[in-house]
Protein backbone atom coordinates (compact mmCIF):
# COMPACT_ATOMS: atom_id res chain seq x y z
CA UNK A 1 0.00 0.00 0.00
CA UNK A 2 0.96 3.51 -1.28
CA UNK A 3 2.25 5.89 1.82
CA UNK A 4 1.77 9.47 0.27
CA UNK A 5 3.63 12.44 1.06
CA UNK A 6 1.92 15.08 3.23
CA UNK A 7 3.28 18.57 3.11
CA UNK A 8 1.99 22.14 4.91
CA UNK A 9 3.40 25.15 4.43
CA UNK A 10 2.93 27.60 7.09
CA UNK A 11 3.52 31.32 8.28
CA UNK A 12 4.45 32.24 4.54
CA UNK A 13 4.23 35.93 3.70
CA UNK A 14 4.16 38.16 0.66
CA UNK A 15 6.20 41.28 0.93
CA UNK A 16 8.36 43.45 -0.65
CA UNK A 17 11.94 42.99 0.12
CA UNK A 18 12.54 46.63 1.43
CA UNK A 19 9.98 46.21 4.02
CA UNK A 20 10.01 42.94 4.99
CA UNK A 21 9.88 42.01 8.67
CA UNK A 22 11.75 38.74 10.29
CA UNK A 23 9.02 36.14 10.77
CA UNK A 24 9.00 32.12 11.45
CA UNK A 25 8.41 30.22 8.60
CA UNK A 26 7.59 26.46 9.30
CA UNK A 27 6.88 23.54 7.30
CA UNK A 28 6.06 19.88 7.69
CA UNK A 29 6.21 16.29 6.22
CA UNK A 30 5.49 13.27 6.89
CA UNK A 31 6.20 9.86 5.53
CA UNK A 32 4.87 6.25 7.18
CA UNK A 33 7.81 3.57 5.57
CA UNK A 34 7.93 1.21 8.01
CA UNK A 35 5.17 -0.93 10.11
CA UNK A 36 6.78 -2.53 12.57
CA UNK A 37 9.15 -1.17 15.60
CA UNK A 38 12.04 -3.66 14.66
CA UNK A 39 12.16 -1.81 11.10
CA UNK A 40 12.42 2.05 12.87
CA UNK A 41 15.99 3.55 12.32
CA UNK A 42 16.53 5.07 16.20
CA UNK A 43 19.11 7.55 14.81
CA UNK A 44 18.09 8.58 10.99
CA UNK A 45 19.97 11.93 10.57
CA UNK A 46 18.67 15.05 9.04
CA UNK A 47 21.04 17.90 7.56
CA UNK A 48 20.52 21.78 6.55
CA UNK A 49 22.76 23.32 4.04
CA UNK A 50 23.48 26.80 3.24
CA UNK A 51 20.86 28.21 1.13
CA UNK A 52 18.07 26.78 3.76
CA UNK A 53 17.40 23.09 1.49
CA UNK A 54 16.83 20.29 4.22
CA UNK A 55 17.55 16.47 4.01
CA UNK A 56 16.15 14.04 5.68
CA UNK A 57 16.65 10.00 5.52
CA UNK A 58 14.71 7.24 6.75
CA UNK A 59 13.81 3.31 6.43
CA UNK A 60 11.27 2.01 4.22
CA UNK A 61 9.85 -1.27 3.53
CA UNK A 62 7.16 -0.84 1.70
CA UNK A 63 6.41 1.50 -1.51
CA UNK A 64 6.03 5.11 -0.50
CA UNK A 65 5.77 8.38 -2.53
CA UNK A 66 7.67 11.35 -1.98
CA UNK A 67 6.59 14.44 -3.93
CA UNK A 68 6.70 13.09 -7.52
CA UNK A 69 8.77 10.00 -6.56
CA UNK A 70 7.94 6.67 -6.16
CA UNK A 71 10.43 3.99 -4.40
CA UNK A 72 10.13 0.90 -4.40
CA UNK A 73 11.85 -1.28 -1.44
CA UNK A 74 14.14 -4.46 -1.78
CA UNK A 75 14.43 -5.42 2.19
CA UNK A 76 14.84 -2.81 4.60
CA UNK A 77 15.94 -0.33 2.62
CA UNK A 78 16.89 3.38 3.26
CA UNK A 79 15.93 6.71 1.54
CA UNK A 80 17.85 10.19 1.32
CA UNK A 81 15.19 13.49 0.33
CA UNK A 82 15.59 16.90 -0.05
CA UNK A 83 12.76 19.71 0.48
CA UNK A 84 13.39 23.56 -0.45
CA UNK A 85 13.15 25.99 1.85
CA UNK A 86 9.85 26.84 0.89
CA UNK A 87 8.68 23.22 1.89
CA UNK A 88 8.00 21.98 -1.59
CA UNK A 89 9.41 18.67 -2.46
CA UNK A 90 12.64 19.23 -4.68
CA UNK A 91 13.96 14.97 -4.80
CA UNK A 92 13.68 12.07 -2.94
CA UNK A 93 16.29 8.88 -4.07
CA UNK A 94 16.66 4.92 -2.55
CA UNK A 95 19.16 2.50 -1.54
CA UNK A 96 17.24 -0.49 -2.68
CA UNK A 97 18.78 -3.66 0.00
CA UNK A 98 19.34 -3.74 2.95
CA UNK A 99 21.01 -0.49 3.94
CA UNK A 100 20.92 2.08 6.93
CA UNK A 101 22.14 5.67 6.30
CA UNK A 102 23.92 6.61 9.76
CA UNK A 103 25.16 10.13 8.27
CA UNK A 104 24.19 12.99 6.26
CA UNK A 105 26.12 16.38 5.42
CA UNK A 106 26.34 18.75 2.88
CA UNK A 107 29.37 20.91 1.51
CA UNK A 108 29.93 24.75 0.79
CA UNK A 109 28.38 24.24 -2.57
CA UNK A 110 25.55 22.75 -1.23
CA UNK A 111 26.40 19.21 -2.41
CA UNK A 112 25.29 16.29 -0.44
CA UNK A 113 26.96 13.37 1.18
CA UNK A 114 25.44 9.97 2.82
CA UNK A 115 27.53 7.42 4.82
CA UNK A 116 26.21 4.14 6.48
CA UNK A 117 26.31 0.63 6.57
CA UNK A 118 24.89 -2.26 4.13
CA UNK A 119 24.52 -6.02 3.33
CA UNK A 120 24.11 -8.22 0.47
CA UNK A 121 23.07 -6.05 -2.97
CA UNK A 122 22.12 -2.24 -2.77
CA UNK A 123 21.42 -0.40 -5.46
CA UNK A 124 22.29 3.75 -4.86
CA UNK A 125 19.57 5.39 -6.75
CA UNK A 126 20.12 8.90 -8.69
CA UNK A 127 17.76 11.88 -10.06
CA UNK A 128 19.19 10.90 -13.61
CA UNK A 129 18.30 7.29 -13.67
CA UNK A 130 22.17 6.70 -13.40
CA UNK A 131 21.73 4.31 -9.99
CA UNK A 132 24.99 2.34 -8.83
CA UNK A 133 24.76 -1.60 -7.08
CA UNK A 134 27.05 -1.92 -4.36
CA UNK A 135 27.95 -5.34 -3.16
CA UNK A 136 29.14 -6.41 0.25
CA UNK A 137 29.31 -9.32 2.27
CA UNK A 138 26.15 -11.89 2.20
CA UNK A 139 23.76 -12.31 5.11
CA UNK A 140 21.65 -9.91 7.17
CA UNK A 141 24.77 -8.36 9.20
CA UNK A 142 25.97 -5.12 7.65
CA UNK A 143 29.46 -5.62 8.29
CA UNK A 144 30.25 -3.19 5.21
CA UNK A 145 29.75 0.72 4.88
CA UNK A 146 29.75 2.94 1.96
CA UNK A 147 29.58 6.95 0.96
CA UNK A 148 27.82 8.09 -1.69
CA UNK A 149 28.61 11.68 -2.89
CA UNK A 150 25.36 13.63 -4.46
CA UNK A 151 24.75 17.18 -6.27
CA UNK A 152 22.18 19.57 -5.54
CA UNK A 153 20.07 18.32 -8.07
CA UNK A 154 20.46 14.61 -6.45
CA UNK A 155 22.43 13.08 -9.44
CA UNK A 156 24.97 10.55 -8.25
CA UNK A 157 28.26 11.81 -8.08
CA UNK A 158 30.53 8.82 -6.56
CA UNK A 159 30.02 5.77 -4.36
CA UNK A 160 32.03 3.91 -2.35
CA UNK A 161 32.17 1.14 -0.29
CA UNK A 162 34.65 -0.16 2.80
CA UNK A 163 35.09 -3.47 4.08
CA UNK A 164 37.67 -4.91 6.16
CA UNK A 165 38.82 -8.72 6.00
CA UNK A 166 40.92 -11.19 8.45
CA UNK A 167 44.47 -10.57 8.78
CA UNK A 168 46.54 -12.85 7.01
CA UNK A 169 48.85 -14.09 10.40
CA UNK A 170 45.86 -14.75 11.58
CA UNK A 171 44.00 -16.50 8.75
CA UNK A 172 46.89 -18.82 7.71
CA UNK A 173 47.51 -19.85 11.50
CA UNK A 174 46.55 -23.52 12.13
CA UNK A 175 47.72 -23.55 15.47
CA UNK A 176 45.38 -20.88 17.21
CA UNK A 177 41.38 -20.66 15.86
CA UNK A 178 39.97 -17.88 14.35
CA UNK A 179 36.21 -17.80 16.08
CA UNK A 180 34.75 -14.51 14.62
CA UNK A 181 31.52 -13.15 16.76
CA UNK A 182 29.07 -12.18 14.40
CA UNK A 183 29.80 -9.63 12.03
CA UNK A 184 33.62 -9.30 12.18
CA UNK A 185 35.45 -8.54 10.53
CA UNK A 186 33.31 -5.10 10.28
CA UNK A 187 33.66 -1.45 9.27
CA UNK A 188 31.25 0.88 10.43
CA UNK A 189 30.72 4.44 9.51
CA UNK A 190 29.31 6.54 12.25
CA UNK A 191 29.72 10.57 11.01
CA UNK A 192 31.25 11.94 8.10
CA UNK A 193 31.94 16.14 7.70
CA UNK A 194 32.16 17.86 4.19
CA UNK A 195 34.94 20.75 4.27
CA UNK A 196 37.21 22.45 1.96
CA UNK A 197 37.39 20.13 -0.36
CA UNK A 198 37.53 17.20 1.34
CA UNK A 199 35.21 14.61 3.83
CA UNK A 200 36.42 13.92 6.95
CA UNK A 201 35.00 10.15 8.13
CA UNK A 202 35.09 8.18 11.43
CA UNK A 203 34.86 4.65 11.67
CA UNK A 204 35.28 1.90 13.58
CA UNK A 205 36.55 -1.91 12.75
CA UNK A 206 37.55 -4.66 13.00
CA UNK A 207 40.26 -6.99 11.19
CA UNK A 208 42.10 -5.47 8.27
CA UNK A 209 41.27 -2.42 6.80
CA UNK A 210 43.09 -0.96 3.05
CA UNK A 211 41.39 1.83 1.24
CA UNK A 212 43.97 3.55 -1.58
CA UNK A 213 47.52 3.50 0.76
CA UNK A 214 45.78 3.83 3.92
CA UNK A 215 46.17 0.91 5.49
CA UNK A 216 44.98 0.06 9.27
CA UNK A 217 45.59 -3.34 10.62
CA UNK A 218 43.30 -5.59 12.71
CA UNK A 219 43.66 -5.96 16.60
CA UNK A 220 43.54 -9.29 18.26
CA UNK A 221 43.94 -11.04 21.16
CA UNK A 222 44.81 -14.67 22.05
CA UNK A 223 42.90 -16.47 24.61
CA UNK A 224 44.25 -19.11 26.58
CA UNK A 225 46.28 -19.58 24.05
CA UNK A 226 44.28 -21.57 21.43
CA UNK A 227 41.99 -19.10 19.78
CA UNK A 228 42.19 -15.52 18.52
CA UNK A 229 39.22 -12.70 19.36
CA UNK A 230 38.58 -9.32 17.65
CA UNK A 231 39.35 -6.05 19.34
CA UNK A 232 37.99 -3.02 18.17
CA UNK A 233 39.63 -0.08 16.64
CA UNK A 234 39.11 2.94 15.39
CA UNK A 235 39.89 6.36 13.65
CA UNK A 236 39.08 9.50 11.26
CA UNK A 237 40.26 9.49 7.51
CA UNK A 238 39.69 11.99 4.79
CA UNK A 239 38.66 10.97 1.22
CA UNK A 240 38.68 13.46 -1.94
CA UNK A 241 34.67 15.44 -1.64
CA UNK A 242 34.77 14.68 -5.72
CA UNK A 243 35.78 11.45 -6.59
CA UNK A 244 35.34 9.82 -2.94
CA UNK A 245 39.48 9.18 -3.39
CA UNK A 246 42.93 9.68 -1.58
CA UNK A 247 42.06 8.05 1.17
CA UNK A 248 44.46 9.72 4.17
CA UNK A 249 44.26 9.07 7.76
CA UNK A 250 44.15 11.66 10.17
CA UNK A 251 43.44 9.64 13.60
CA UNK A 252 43.82 6.09 14.54
CA UNK A 253 43.08 4.76 17.94
CA UNK A 254 44.20 1.03 18.57
CA UNK A 255 44.81 -1.39 21.92
CA UNK A 256 49.18 -1.06 22.22
CA UNK A 257 49.93 -5.06 21.71
CA UNK A 258 48.96 -7.52 19.21
CA UNK A 259 47.64 -10.36 20.38
CA UNK A 260 48.21 -9.66 24.39
CA UNK A 261 45.91 -10.25 27.15
CA UNK A 262 44.01 -6.34 26.57
CA UNK A 263 40.51 -7.33 25.88
CA UNK A 264 39.17 -3.77 25.74
CA UNK A 265 40.78 -0.10 24.95
CA UNK A 266 38.18 2.00 22.52
CA UNK A 267 35.37 2.26 23.51
CA UNK A 268 33.43 5.29 21.25
CA UNK A 269 34.99 7.95 18.92
CA UNK A 270 33.10 11.36 17.18
CA UNK A 271 34.54 14.87 15.76
CA UNK A 272 33.90 18.02 14.23
CA UNK A 273 35.64 20.14 11.83
CA UNK A 274 35.57 24.17 12.12
CA UNK A 275 37.78 26.07 10.19
CA UNK A 276 40.54 23.73 9.02
CA UNK A 277 40.58 21.79 12.55
CA UNK A 278 39.50 18.27 13.33
CA UNK A 279 38.20 18.39 17.06
CA UNK A 280 37.40 14.78 18.42
CA UNK A 281 36.66 12.84 21.43
CA UNK A 282 37.23 9.30 22.03
CA UNK A 283 36.48 7.22 25.12
CA UNK A 284 38.86 4.02 26.49
CA UNK A 285 40.18 2.35 28.87
CA UNK A 286 43.60 0.03 29.39
CA UNK A 287 46.78 1.18 27.38
CA UNK A 288 46.03 2.47 23.88
CA UNK A 289 47.93 3.86 20.99
CA UNK A 290 46.78 7.42 19.71
CA UNK A 291 48.07 8.37 16.60
CA UNK A 292 47.49 11.89 15.26
CA UNK A 293 49.65 13.93 12.44
CA UNK A 294 51.68 11.00 12.29
CA UNK A 295 52.90 11.67 15.84
CA UNK A 296 51.80 8.56 18.04
CA UNK A 297 51.05 8.74 21.87
CA UNK A 298 50.97 5.95 24.31
CA UNK A 299 47.70 6.59 26.78
CA UNK A 300 47.78 4.49 29.95
CA UNK A 301 44.71 4.56 32.06
CA UNK A 302 44.39 3.59 35.54
CA UNK A 303 43.86 -0.17 36.02
CA UNK A 304 43.51 -1.22 39.69
CA UNK A 305 42.86 -4.90 41.02
CA UNK A 306 40.58 -5.27 37.99
CA UNK A 307 38.81 -2.21 38.42
CA UNK A 308 39.09 -0.08 34.94
CA UNK A 309 39.08 3.36 34.06
CA UNK A 310 36.78 4.83 31.52
CA UNK A 311 38.69 8.25 30.33
CA UNK A 312 37.12 10.75 27.84
CA UNK A 313 40.00 12.11 25.49
CA UNK A 314 39.69 15.09 23.49
CA UNK A 315 41.74 16.48 20.84
CA UNK A 316 42.38 18.88 17.81
CA UNK A 317 44.53 18.32 15.03
CA UNK A 318 45.66 21.41 12.57
CA UNK A 319 47.92 20.57 10.06
CA UNK A 320 50.86 18.92 12.35
CA UNK A 321 49.72 20.83 15.16
CA UNK A 322 48.07 17.95 18.10
CA UNK A 323 46.72 19.00 21.04
CA UNK A 324 45.47 16.76 23.81
CA UNK A 325 43.54 16.45 26.89
CA UNK A 326 42.84 13.47 28.84
CA UNK A 327 39.41 14.05 31.01
CA UNK A 328 40.18 11.11 33.35
CA UNK A 329 37.20 9.60 36.18
CA UNK A 330 37.29 6.69 39.31
CA UNK A 331 37.94 3.52 37.95
CA UNK A 332 34.99 0.95 38.78
CA UNK A 333 34.74 -3.28 38.27
CA UNK A 334 31.35 -2.89 36.08
CA UNK A 335 31.88 -3.61 31.92
CA UNK A 336 30.47 -0.11 31.15
CA UNK A 337 29.28 0.05 28.15
CA UNK A 338 27.11 3.33 28.53
CA UNK A 339 30.56 5.75 28.07
CA UNK A 340 29.74 6.97 24.45
CA UNK A 341 30.62 10.41 22.28
CA UNK A 342 27.79 10.81 20.01
CA UNK A 343 27.91 14.78 18.95
CA UNK A 344 30.52 17.49 18.91
CA UNK A 345 29.48 21.08 17.64
CA UNK A 346 31.50 24.15 18.00
CA UNK A 347 29.48 27.60 18.30
CA UNK A 348 32.01 30.96 18.83
CA UNK A 349 35.00 29.89 20.98
CA UNK A 350 32.68 26.71 22.62
CA UNK A 351 33.50 23.32 21.78
CA UNK A 352 29.94 20.70 22.98
CA UNK A 353 30.38 17.63 23.64
CA UNK A 354 27.65 15.42 24.17
CA UNK A 355 26.76 11.87 24.90
CA UNK A 356 26.49 8.96 27.81
CA UNK A 357 27.99 8.18 30.52
CA UNK A 358 28.39 5.31 33.35
CA UNK A 359 29.52 5.83 37.05
CA UNK A 360 31.44 9.16 37.73
CA UNK A 361 31.41 11.54 34.62
CA UNK A 362 35.02 12.43 33.39
CA UNK A 363 34.67 16.02 32.60
CA UNK A 364 32.93 16.92 35.92
CA UNK A 365 33.97 14.47 38.85
CA UNK A 366 31.43 15.63 41.15
CA UNK A 367 28.28 14.37 38.69
CA UNK A 368 27.56 10.69 38.99
CA UNK A 369 25.22 8.90 36.69
CA UNK A 370 21.37 8.13 38.30
CA UNK A 371 19.79 4.88 37.18
CA UNK A 372 21.36 3.64 34.51
CA UNK A 373 23.48 6.04 32.94
CA UNK A 374 22.82 9.55 32.17
CA UNK A 375 22.91 11.68 28.76
CA UNK A 376 25.71 14.55 29.28
CA UNK A 377 26.89 17.93 27.43
CA UNK A 378 30.03 19.26 28.40
CA UNK A 379 31.11 23.21 27.13
CA UNK A 380 34.72 23.27 26.53
CA UNK A 381 37.61 26.25 25.48
CA UNK A 382 38.19 25.30 22.26
CA UNK A 383 41.59 26.06 22.49
CA UNK A 384 42.62 25.45 25.98
CA UNK A 385 40.00 22.32 26.40
CA UNK A 386 39.15 23.74 29.68
CA UNK A 387 35.44 23.32 30.71
CA UNK A 388 32.95 26.22 30.87
CA UNK A 389 30.40 24.28 32.18
CA UNK A 390 29.67 21.04 32.25
CA UNK A 391 25.91 19.23 33.14
CA UNK A 392 24.03 15.75 33.12
CA UNK A 393 20.56 14.78 32.72
CA UNK A 394 20.28 13.13 36.51
CA UNK A 395 17.21 11.26 35.27
CA UNK A 396 16.16 8.71 37.76
CA UNK A 397 14.65 6.07 34.45
CA UNK A 398 14.27 3.34 36.47
CA UNK A 399 15.91 0.01 37.32
CA UNK A 400 19.68 0.15 36.51
CA UNK A 401 19.29 -3.69 35.52
CA UNK A 402 16.71 -2.64 32.77
CA UNK A 403 16.69 0.87 32.02
CA UNK A 404 19.23 3.19 30.12
CA UNK A 405 19.22 6.58 28.55
CA UNK A 406 20.32 6.70 24.78
CA UNK A 407 21.23 9.78 22.81
CA UNK A 408 20.54 10.52 19.39
CA UNK A 409 20.95 13.92 18.58
CA UNK A 410 21.74 17.28 19.22
CA UNK A 411 21.91 21.29 18.03
CA UNK A 412 23.68 24.06 19.73
CA UNK A 413 22.18 27.68 19.21
CA UNK A 414 23.27 30.77 21.07
CA UNK A 415 24.98 28.56 23.92
CA UNK A 416 21.67 26.54 24.42
CA UNK A 417 21.96 22.61 24.17
CA UNK A 418 18.94 20.57 22.77
CA UNK A 419 19.76 17.09 23.10
CA UNK A 420 17.08 14.24 21.50
CA UNK A 421 17.18 10.68 22.96
CA UNK A 422 15.27 7.95 24.76
CA UNK A 423 14.83 5.45 27.52
CA UNK A 424 15.57 2.24 26.53
CA UNK A 425 13.90 -1.14 28.69
CA UNK A 426 15.96 -4.13 27.77
CA UNK A 427 14.27 -6.87 30.29
CA UNK A 428 13.18 -10.70 29.58
CA UNK A 429 14.99 -11.00 26.22
CA UNK A 430 12.26 -7.99 24.77
CA UNK A 431 13.83 -4.40 24.19
CA UNK A 432 11.53 -1.33 23.98
CA UNK A 433 11.40 2.33 23.98
CA UNK A 434 9.26 3.47 27.11
CA UNK A 435 9.98 7.33 26.50
CA UNK A 436 11.02 10.00 24.65
CA UNK A 437 13.83 12.04 25.91
CA UNK A 438 14.57 16.53 24.97
CA UNK A 439 16.59 18.30 27.59
CA UNK A 440 17.69 21.74 27.22
CA UNK A 441 21.37 22.24 28.67
CA UNK A 442 22.86 25.54 29.55
CA UNK A 443 25.34 26.86 31.59
CA UNK A 444 22.15 27.64 34.67
CA UNK A 445 20.99 23.96 34.66
CA UNK A 446 18.70 21.49 32.34
CA UNK A 447 15.88 21.76 31.76
CA UNK A 448 13.80 18.42 30.68
CA UNK A 449 11.31 19.18 28.25
CA UNK A 450 8.51 16.60 28.30
CA UNK A 451 9.11 15.23 25.31
CA UNK A 452 5.87 13.22 23.58
CA UNK A 453 7.18 12.39 19.82
CA UNK A 454 10.91 10.49 19.56
CA UNK A 455 13.82 12.88 17.84
CA UNK A 456 15.69 10.63 15.44
CA UNK A 457 17.04 13.32 13.78
CA UNK A 458 18.12 17.15 14.11
CA UNK A 459 20.22 20.26 12.56
CA UNK A 460 20.51 23.75 12.45
CA UNK A 461 22.31 26.03 10.02
CA UNK A 462 21.68 29.56 10.32
CA UNK A 463 18.18 30.23 10.94
CA UNK A 464 16.74 27.60 9.44
CA UNK A 465 16.33 24.34 12.13
CA UNK A 466 15.13 20.38 11.31
CA UNK A 467 13.86 17.83 13.49
CA UNK A 468 12.89 14.70 12.11
CA UNK A 469 10.58 12.99 14.89
CA UNK A 470 8.66 9.53 14.39
CA UNK A 471 5.40 8.33 16.18
CA UNK A 472 6.12 5.11 17.79
CA UNK A 473 2.83 3.89 17.89
CA UNK A 474 2.02 3.86 14.21
CA UNK A 475 5.60 4.71 13.07
CA UNK A 476 4.79 7.50 11.04
CA UNK A 477 7.84 10.48 10.62
CA UNK A 478 7.77 13.72 10.71
CA UNK A 479 10.17 16.48 9.22
CA UNK A 480 9.87 19.82 11.10
CA UNK A 481 11.57 22.78 9.98
CA UNK A 482 11.27 26.50 10.66
CA UNK A 483 13.53 29.21 9.58
CA UNK A 484 13.32 33.03 10.83
CA UNK A 485 13.09 34.87 7.18
CA UNK A 486 11.67 38.09 5.50
CA UNK A 487 9.44 35.81 3.28
CA UNK A 488 11.56 36.15 0.58
CA UNK A 489 11.42 32.19 0.06
CA UNK A 490 7.96 33.27 -1.84
CA UNK A 491 9.76 34.27 -5.16
CA UNK A 492 11.28 31.78 -7.41
CA UNK A 493 14.59 30.10 -6.65
CA UNK A 494 17.50 31.91 -8.39
CA UNK A 495 20.26 29.29 -9.23
CA UNK A 496 23.61 29.49 -8.88
CA UNK A 497 26.47 27.33 -8.22
CA UNK A 498 29.21 28.10 -5.41
CA UNK A 499 32.98 27.99 -5.44
CA UNK A 500 33.74 29.14 -1.41
CA UNK A 501 32.04 32.59 -1.07
CA UNK A 502 31.39 32.75 -4.96
CA UNK A 503 28.33 32.38 -6.83
CA UNK A 504 28.24 32.23 -10.51
CA UNK A 505 25.27 32.38 -12.46
CA UNK A 506 24.79 30.42 -16.26
CA UNK A 507 23.96 34.00 -17.82
CA UNK A 508 24.94 37.65 -17.13
CA UNK A 509 22.38 39.10 -14.48
CA UNK A 510 21.60 42.21 -12.13
CA UNK A 511 22.75 41.17 -9.27
CA UNK A 512 21.64 42.68 -5.66
CA UNK A 513 22.93 41.31 -2.04
CA UNK A 514 20.70 42.09 1.17
CA UNK A 515 20.80 41.21 4.53
CA UNK A 516 17.58 39.46 6.22
CA UNK A 517 16.88 43.00 7.71
CA UNK A 518 16.20 43.55 3.85
CA UNK A 519 19.05 46.67 3.56
CA UNK A 520 20.89 46.68 0.45
CA UNK A 521 24.46 45.68 1.19
CA UNK A 522 26.14 45.41 -2.60
CA UNK A 523 25.19 44.90 -6.16
CA UNK A 524 26.72 44.68 -9.54
CA UNK A 525 25.15 44.94 -12.76
CA UNK A 526 25.09 42.42 -15.64
CA UNK A 527 27.69 39.80 -14.19
CA UNK A 528 28.29 36.16 -14.35
CA UNK A 529 28.95 36.07 -10.54
CA UNK A 530 29.22 37.70 -7.35
CA UNK A 531 31.69 37.63 -4.22
CA UNK A 532 31.12 37.68 -0.57
CA UNK A 533 34.17 37.29 1.11
CA UNK A 534 34.10 40.78 2.34
CA UNK A 535 30.99 40.54 4.29
CA UNK A 536 30.75 39.15 7.80
CA UNK A 537 29.15 35.69 8.37
CA UNK A 538 25.74 35.25 8.45
CA UNK A 539 22.64 34.77 6.53
CA UNK A 540 22.12 37.02 3.13
CA UNK A 541 19.57 36.96 0.07
CA UNK A 542 21.16 37.03 -3.40
CA UNK A 543 18.50 38.52 -5.90
CA UNK A 544 18.17 39.33 -9.61
CA UNK A 545 14.62 41.35 -9.27
CA UNK A 546 13.19 38.11 -10.48
CA UNK A 547 14.48 35.08 -8.75
CA UNK A 548 16.54 34.36 -4.97
CA UNK A 549 18.22 32.60 -2.88
CA UNK A 550 19.65 32.52 0.55
CA UNK A 551 23.05 32.23 1.13
CA UNK A 552 25.22 32.01 4.52
CA UNK A 553 28.70 32.53 4.80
Amino acid sequence: MKKTLLIASLGLLSMSLQTQAEELQEFTAKITGVTSAEDLYLQAPVCVDNVGSTYTTGQFTEVITIGSTTLEPVANSAYLAKYNADGTSAWAIGLSGAATITSVTTDESNNVYIAGTFADVVTVGSTDGKAQEIKGLEGAIKSASFIAAYNAKGELQAVRTFQSQVSEEVANNTDIFYIPDAGDPSFSINHIEASNGKVYVSARHTGDVQIDDLKWNGMYMIVDGFMYIDLQSAGIFTLNATDLKNATSIARIEVTEQFGATKMGFEDLNFTVDNGTVYLCFVANGKIKYNAADKAETIELANENGSQEHAFIVSSIKNQNVNTKIFHSAPHDKLASYNAVNAMKVEGQQLYIGGTFFQQLAFDNSISHVGGSDLFVTALDKDSFEPTWTKASGLEEGDANYFTENFNTMTVKDGTVSVYGYILQDQDNEKKITSPLEFKFINRGVINENATVLTTGADRKGETSALRSVNTESYEATLSVATSTTGIQNVPVLETQRVGNTFFFDQATDVQVYDLQGRLLKQAQKVTSVNIDNLQQGIYILSNGKASVKVQK
